[in-house]
């Protein structure tokens, strides 16, 4: 009896799904080595206004989230509501929300790409890519907002796509593409340039259709926006991390001028100036982005945003992008300018900060270049097929080989070398300690927590699942950390500070729990917490 063929594309596209969703769930409570921060702040907030109606800093259902002062979207606090309130407040709620949209990405490529190129091999090429691409399943199994909107602005394009022909497809693109930028702060840049390329590429379609209604709806929806983004709450994150926040360039510009004779004359000021300097910075940092070190070969600088000895994609995609680059030259797909734009935009807003490369904040990357990498993918599979029986199916499987090598060794690094030489980047060893402090923090009138690692408060606030309300009315004391971003200093009998090893031995009544860095030795610690690589993350004295 024949298989149809729909059936067989089903099959298909599910295994797909099925091995993404997998690779996203599978060996979640070890790896990564721990729980960052910024993951136990969305989730301790969503546990907040489950409970309260309000954030940790006691405001109302906010849109945007105060935090540590970096003003986080609030889009995926509020996706994690519902999985908090069904499983608790716990690491798996907290990162469900991306592993979900992360797989249900997949599917998303693929039909995107069944528009881009009209062959259902390249577009269940794309689809696998995705699935196991290391860039994109870094940012699935965390919590990190990056990974949703990125899944909102490609729902958000693929329904453009669609509602240039059926108007009612407008009003679900004009939502996600409102949702990308609730959801993340690069995407309140990406957004609207890559609105502004769709609008002037297919504007006289859309101007023949009624599309008044749809033009009142993503009004609506971005009002909100506005007034966040012309606020200074909206301004504070990109004015932290712009690159025109770094004074580097500055002292670069008087650095040139006072190598001319004349620092203050014509020509110094004319070609030493911040309009050249900044832009050369911008051009520098954008580039950084299409770098072969970035792309193959070690990925983000940041331990928390890589994996060792891994570029964002894999070595053999080499061959498969440089072959999609040609065939886009080559041929003519429907849809190949809204392609080129999107990889040529989406490194723009990571460009203008001075971290760069940086995997996280240009992840919607991740997409258009996986369907570049689907094209040429799938057109090789096919030209393979094409072989004679003998070539054709050793060659398929000497392909096939490659791929699992590579696969397989990503899968290694990720599992094997990861844990050991980023713990300290995931804060590893938090749920641990605070479940000691837990149980013994009664024989104490006051707890000692070094600030060694960053925003211990909200960590301690996350694993105790201290109540919120109590919070809110509790009074702290708020100061800023050592990278400028606001932090609690001391709540309730913890506070969070360097510990000197002096002092352990007079305070009887207080339990310390230091960095081997602070207290490296081992005379009366009541417990030790090791990283995977078995070194000492905390010491715990006490009585």
């Amino acid at each position: 009896m024949k298989i149809k063929a729909s059936y067989l594309r089903l099959f298909v596209i599910s295994i797909i799904f099925i091995l993404g969703l997998f690779l996203r769930l599978v060996n979640i409570q070890d790896v990564p080595p721990g729980f960052n921060a910024d993951e136990a702040a969305l989730g301790y907030n969503a546990y907040s206004v489950l409970n309260t109606g309000k954030d940790e800093w006691g405001e109302a259902f906010p849109l945007t989230f105060k935090s540590f002062s970096d003003y986080k979207p609030g889009l995926y606090v509020y996706l994690d509501i519902p999985f908090v309130w069904l499983l608790g407040l716990n690491e798996l709620a907290v990162r469900l929300p991306s592993i979900i949209l992360g797989s249900f990405s997949v599917i998303l490529i693929y039909f995107l790409s069944k528009q881009f190129f009209k062959n259902e091999l390249i577009a269940l090429s794309s689809a696998f890519l995705l699935a196991i691409s290391p860039w994109h399943l870094h940012f699935s199994r965390g919590a990190w907002e990056t990974n949703i909107a990125t899944f909102f602005m490609l729902l958000g394009i693929f329904a453009f796509i669609k509602g240039v022909e059926k108007q009612k497809w407008l009003y679900i693109s004009a939502l996600s593409m409102a949702f990308a930028m609730y959801s993340y702060q690069s995407q309140r840049l990406i957004i609207p340039v890559m609105a502004v390329f769709l609008i002037l590429f297919y504007w006289k379609k859309l101007l023949v259709k009624k599309n008044m209604g749809v033009i009142i709806f993503a009004i609506i929806i971005i009002i909100p926006f506005i007034s966040i983004m012309t606020s200074q709450t909206g301004l504070a994150r990109f004015q932290g991390i712009s690159i025109f926040s770094d004074v580097g360039p500055l002292n670069r510009i008087n650095q040139l001028r006072g190598e001319d004779m004349d620092p203050n004359s014509f020509t110094a000021k004319f070609f030493h100036n911040k309009v050249i300097e900044y832009s050369d910075n911008f051009l520098s940092h954008y580039m950084d982005h299409f770098s072969f070190n970035f792309l193959f070969l070690n990925g983000d600088p940041l331990g928390r945003n890589k994996v060792p000895n891994t570029g964002q994609f894999y070595m053999f995609e080499i061959i498969t992008i440089l072959l999609g680059i040609y065939l886009l030259c080559r041929k003519r797909f429907s849809y190949i300018r809204i392609l080129l734009v999107w990889i040529l935009v989406a490194p723009v807003a990571a460009s203008l900060t001075y971290q760069t490369p940086h995997a996280l904040r240009a992840e919607n990357m991740v997409i258009p270049l996986a369907l570049l990498s689907g094209l040429g993918l799938g057109t090789l599979i096919e030209k393979i097929w094409q072989f004679k029986m003998g070539i054709k199916y050793i060659s398929l499987f000497l392909f096939a080989l490659i791929i699992t090598f590579f696969v397989t060794s990503y899968l290694h690094n990720y599992y094997v070398h990861l844990p050991k030489e980023y713990a300290l980047e995931w804060e590893h060893g938090f749920s641990k300690m605070v479940q000691y402090v837990l149980e013994n923090q009664d024989k104490y009138q006051k707890v000692v927590i070094t600030d060694r690692y960053d925003q211990a408060y909200i960590l301690v606030l996350f694993y105790s699942k201290y109540d919120p309300a109590k919070y809110q009315q509790t009074e702290k004391t708020v100061g800023d950390n050592k990278f400028g971003f606001s932090t609690i200093s001391a709540f309730d009998k913890y506070e969070f500070r360097p510990i000197a090893k002096e002092e352990i031995a007079t305070n009887k009544d207080t339990l310390f729990i230091a960095s081997k860095d602070e207290v490296n030795e081992d005379a009366s610690q009541l417990k030790v917490i090791n990283f995977p690589n078995v070194t000492p993350v905390f010491r715990i004295f006490g009585k």
